[in-house]
């Protein structure tokens, strides 16, 4: 490396331009050719890719899609149909023109049909001057398409009851809706979950809501929301151009009460209003306004709808359920829940939305993202600010603001190297927004760096003659200080890529770019710095300005602290004084983290698939976490027992296609294609019998869940057996059905399967529901074949298990073992054509889960061991470097369990701090460790803890003030990704500077090794020349050929310093380290 030391000494400004032009090259080039990362979808990344599950969901996914008009495959192929009906307008005629076709005007009009008729019931009847009248048979004559005499025959051939079931069962869904309007038009349209809303509560749990005084609060508290110009630009109108009033519990009574305002509401209309709600909400307790399975709800119920709204948007589920008291009331504004109310957000945010005792606890308008988008953004001046505060302190240490803005803009280049190595370098296009987090890092290690060079220089400098060459100066400092910087940034980088084993894809991307930015930053200060401090040697007006001296030593050196220098001391004395003590102390809270993690409280996996973005207190993670569970019409998608299938858990047994995930597991836009499994082979008689045997074992498993009749998405082939005992002569028609009918015996033979499957396929999904829900389990066919007969390409077979969907990682557990254990045992006995078959269900959240639990501890465990092997290697001392590894992991571990106690779950962005604190986690005890290795006089290990203390304990206080410091300007911020990692930088500063310092150095005080024949090798002699050895600071001799007078350094008398004679350089293996460090006054002999 002579070649590169000749380089920096005599040409700096050349170094200098290579690596600008290099570095800015490169940030250019990335900049304009890669397009700029957007968070305008922050959760994506935050889901788990390349697991055995992960890649049957994508699998899945993207066979639902092959189902798209545009996919491959289809439910119902067309066919030549030999047994064509005379008929032409019968139901099959009909339905395979619809499926042709694709009318869609025609399919609505039969659905259109049967809702006009199953919702009449709700329209006839008036209240108060309010009509709502209708009946069926208005509604058929206003509108022929709706007429039911345009139906097919064999439509109209079915029992009346069937029909309404069928159509009950497709269509009920969890939320309903109407769309039809009162003739007072009070309101301009019935609640739907697609307007803006806000949650009001009371600001005691105690007031009751429904009472007079609280609603008369909400109407003024209402009128304050809906004042502002920017609510009026965008809330809708009437047709008169009139603004829609709010859904909320006062305009409900005030309708119904038929007041003018909610501000004439008495107590009277309160009263009436609750006995209403009391006595209509029990025919309302499925919130379907039909049911026909029971008796029909009363005329004054039917005739006043809107309570079913009340009770559906407007009113606590548990209010007249659980207590006769209203906790919470929801305000449905009629705004639309998009980016366009982002402004109005932001008025409403400088608002006091606090009136009398009630007050705005929640609000949902559709803006999380966007919101998060732009406080994301807006929130790195939190970032900038830390930066500027260590950047401050690098300037009031190195006096130089020369120094100062150099070192800032290396840590730019290194972040913009880094980042032209991920994009294109590593074709990394996937950019998360947790990547911002390794600015943290690049600010913090950047700015170490630079005051290790700095002070390495300083120390050379100070011990070096005037007459000496300036590239002896530079070689001192390059080889001294590459040593402690190579092993740092190691064991740093290591920590991080650790962490690419995660099969998070955002946890994979940070890894990546975080240990890269710790690399870049290694390589970029190794010569950014040297030839900075050159050129500030050279010119004059760079260097720092100097006041008088006394005795020959600096000015900063003469005005150290006394009570520093006492701290320093008492520190070592209590330290080697009382090792056994720090050792006892500091074990305790090591032998209790595993309890703490694995017991109680626990380190708790995340339980809920939503990825929170903002503080708890926020208004929108209020609603989320809190009150969207509170009204029925969200909470119907969570409610636990409710009587729909979507929240039981499916047991989904695909074949046909590999449960293979083949897009770009780092980028969430990359899901691949299909993999057919070629092996498949549904058609054979094998695979018949086997089929029909699997159906039946499943049914007789503990997990499954019986169902009322035969579904299509149960296992088809038992329908289709059913269909093929039709008579082969048609009733009707008098044609034959041969041979796809009774003549025909299971198992079937390939042609005579393949073609009556297909039409058996046509014949039970021309329904409207089935053309509507085409992803349905069942054959899957080609909708193109070399034969041009119908070729069956996936098959699914799917039941209902007794699980319901939640969040609990044991029980999904333990479904999911069960259920994948039994599915392999049956694949394993399988014909060849049968056998590649999978099991999936709705396990995205539990995989994220999983992986989360499995892969964070390996990551620590790989990270502890990646830190043994660099240590061991530089170090040459296998006790010294285990000695350093227990610290790391007892660092990260009592770090973790920290922040456990503060209530902290393990998810993505937990995950991510772990990361970070395994990065940051090593730095101090590999400083500690390297000077204890480096110490002048080792053969005693007490001197050298004394030593490696003298030398860190003050610059490691500084470092971890610094890093504690940025955290806490991190508390400001509502994204709680900022946050949390301010309280992390906290909690992973203090427990690595304490560990580090008193239970490291006190194990090696007790347990350190002898290295004193190492130390005097060659080896260590050619270290420790050029700086501190010598009673004279020097090396006799140049190091270089060339001279060159260093202006402006001091003398130092060799009578004023101690000397560590042949002994390792202890700059060598330093970091922001005081001035005063120089001098060693602790080595003094006793």
């Amino acid at each position: 490396m002579t070649w590169f030391v000749r380089m920096l000494a005599y040409h700096p400004f050349v170094v200098l331009s290579a690596v600008t032009v290099f570095c800015s090259t490169c940030i250019v080039i990335s900049l304009t050719t890669i397009r700029l990362p957007n968070f305008k979808e922050p959760q994506l990344g935050f889901e788990a890719r390349g697991t055995d599950i992960s890649q049957r969901l994508t699998a899945w996914e993207n066979l639902r899609k092959s189902l798209q008009p545009s996919g491959p495959l289809t439910v119902s192929p067309t066919i030549l149909n030999p047994f064509k009906h005379r008929n032409k307008d019968s139901s099959a005629a009909v339905y395979h023109n619809i499926n042709e076709r694709g009318n869609e005007s025609a399919l609505n009009s039969v659905i259109e049909g049967f809702n006009i008729a199953s919702n009449i019931s709700m329209n006839q009847a008036n209240i108060g001057n309010i009509s709502l009248e209708s009946s069926v048979s208005q509604a058929l004559e206003t509108s022929p398409s709706r007429n039911l005499s345009n139906l097919s025959p064999a439509t109209e051939d079915e029992d009346w009851e069937t029909l309404i079931s069928r159509l009950d069962s497709d269509h009920r869904s969890l939320q309903h809706n109407h769309h039809h309007q009162s003739e007072s038009e009070y309101f301009c349209s019935d609640p739907a979950a697609e307007y803006g809303r806000i949650v009001v509560s009371g600001i005691d749990s105690r007031i009751d809501l429904f009472s007079v005084s609280s609603i008369l609060t909400i109407c003024r508290l209402e009128s304050l929301i809906t004042s502002p110009d920017l609510y009026k630009n965008i809330c809708a109108t009437s047709g008169e151009h009139k603004l829609c009033k709010p859904w909320s519990l006062p305009n409900y009574i005030t309708m119904i009460s038929n007041k003018t305002t909610c501000m004439d509401i008495t107590e009277e209309d309160v009263n009436k209003t609750k006995k209403l709600l009391e006595y209509c909400r029990h025919y309302y307790k499925d919130l379907s306004c039909v049911d026909w399975n029971q008796e029909s709800p009363p005329t004054i119920c039917h005739k006043c709808r809107h309570i079913f709204d009340m009770i559906q948007y407007i009113l606590d589920f548990e209010f007249l359920n659980e207590t006769d008291s209203l906790k919470n009331v929801l305000i449905m504004l009629p705004i639309a829940r998009s980016t366009a109310a982002l402004p109005y957000y932001h008025v409403l945010e400088k608002m006091k939305l606090t009136m009398g005792d009630i007050q705005v606890t929640a609000v949902d308008f559709g803006l999380k993202n966007a919101l998060f988008d732009e406080q994301l953004l807006e929130d790195t001046r939190l970032i900038a600010a830390g930066g500027v505060l260590v950047l401050v302190c690098m300037w009031i240490y190195t006096r130089s603001l020369f120094i100062t803005v150099m070192t800032v803009t290396a840590i730019a280049f290194s972040l913009g190297v880094a980042y032209f190595m991920y994009v294109l370098i590593l074709e990394i296009n996937f950019f998360p927004f947790m990547n911002l987090l390794a600015v943290v890092v690049a600010v913090g290690i950047g700015g170490d760096t630079s005051l290790m060079i700095f002070k390495v220089w300083t120390c050379a400098k100070q011990c070096l003659e005037p007459s000496k060459s300036i590239a002896k100066l530079v070689h001192s400092v390059h080889s001294h200080s590459s040593i402690c910087l190579v092993v740092t940034s190691l064991t740093t980088a290591f920590a991080f890529y650790s962490s690419y084993i995660s099969n998070i894809t955002a946890i994979c991307c940070f890894s990546v770019f975080a240990g890269t930015a710790v690399l870049t930053n290694l390589v970029v200060m190794m010569g950014w710095l040297p030839a900075t401090l050159v050129v500030a040697e050279k010119i004059p007006s760079c260097q720092r300005r100097r006041q008088p001296t006394r005795n020959h030593y600096p000015h900063y050196i003469e005005n150290s602290s006394p009570s520093t220098t006492r701290l320093g001391q008492l520190l070592i004395t209590a330290i080697i004084s009382y090792p056994v003590l720090w050792v006892v102390i500091l074990a305790l809270p090591v032998l209790l983290a595993p309890v703490v993690l694995f017991y109680r409280p626990g380190l708790r996996l995340p339980d809920t698939p939503d990825l929170q973005l903002f503080a708890s207190n926020h208004l929108f993670e209020q609603y989320d976490s809190i009150y969207k569970h509170r009204f029925w019409f969200d909470r119907m998608q969570k409610l636990e027992g409710w009587p729909d299938p979507l929240l039981e858990m499916p047991l989904r047994f695909v074949w046909g296609v590999l449960p293979v995930d083949n897009g770009d597991h780092n980028d969430p836009s990359s899901r691949g294609s299909l993999q057919w499994d070629k092996t498949f082979d549904i058609a054979s008689r094998d695979s018949q019998v086997w089929l029909i045997s699997f159906c039946s074992k499943l049914r007789s498993q503990p997990f499954f869940k019986p169902t009322g009749g035969p579904l299509l998405s149960n296992c088809f082939l038992e329908n289709f057996i059913d269909w093929m005992k039709r008579k082969c002569d048609d009733p009707i028609d008098k044609l034959s059905r041969a041979p796809c009918c009774e003549s025909a015996r299971f198992p079937y033979n390939r042609k005579v399967f393949s073609t009556c499957l297909a039409m058996a396929a046509n014949s039970l999904y021309n329904t409207p529901a089935q053309l509507i829900a085409s992803d349905v389990a069942g054959p899957k066919f080609a909708k193109k074949t070399r034969s041009g007969l119908p070729k069956v390409k996936a098959l699914v077979v799917e039941y209902y298990s007794n699980y319901s969907l939640t969040t609990s990682f044991k029980e999904m557990d333990t479904f999911f073992k069960q259920v994948e254990s039994w599915s392999q045992a049956e694949m394993a006995s399988a014909p060849p054509g049968m056998r590649n078959g999978w099991f999936v269900s709705h396990l995205s959240l539990y995989d994220v889960q999983r992986s989360l639990a499995r892969e964070t501890v390996a990551a620590i465990v790989i990270s502890t061991v990646a830190s043994l092997v660099v240590v061991c290697l530089t170090t040459r001392d296998l006790l010294l470097s285990s000695v350093a590894s227990i610290t790391v992991a007892s660092i990260i571990l009592v770090t973790v369990a920290i922040l456990v106690l503060f209530g902290w779950k393990l998810n993505i962005i937990e995950a991510v701090a772990i990361s970070l604190a395994i990065g940051l986690a090593v730095d101090f005890s590999i400083h500690y460790v390297v000077n204890y290795r480096l110490a002048p006089d080792n053969s005693n290990r007490m001197e050298a803890v004394r030593y490696s203390l003298s030398m860190m304990s003050g610059p490691t206080i500084m470092a971890a003030l610094t890093t504690a410091a940025t955290g806490i300007l991190m508390f400001p911020s509502s994204v709680l990704a900022y946050r949390q990692i301010g309280i992390f930088l906290i909690v992973v500063m203090c427990a690595s500077w304490v560990y580090a310092t008193f239970f490291l150095m006190s194990l090696l005080a007790l347990f350190g090794p002898n290295v004193k024949k190492q130390c005097e090798s060659d080896r260590c002699k050619n270290i420790g020349d050029g700086i501190l050895s010598g009673s004279h600071c020097g090396v006799d001799g140049p190091v270089l050929g060339e001279q060159h007078e260093l202006t402006g350094m001091h003398t130092r008398g060799s009578g004023n310093r101690r000397a560590a004679d042949n002994s390792p350089s202890a700059a060598s293996a330093t970091t922001i380290l005081h001035d005063d460090d120089c001098e060693l006054p602790v080595l003094a002999p006793s």
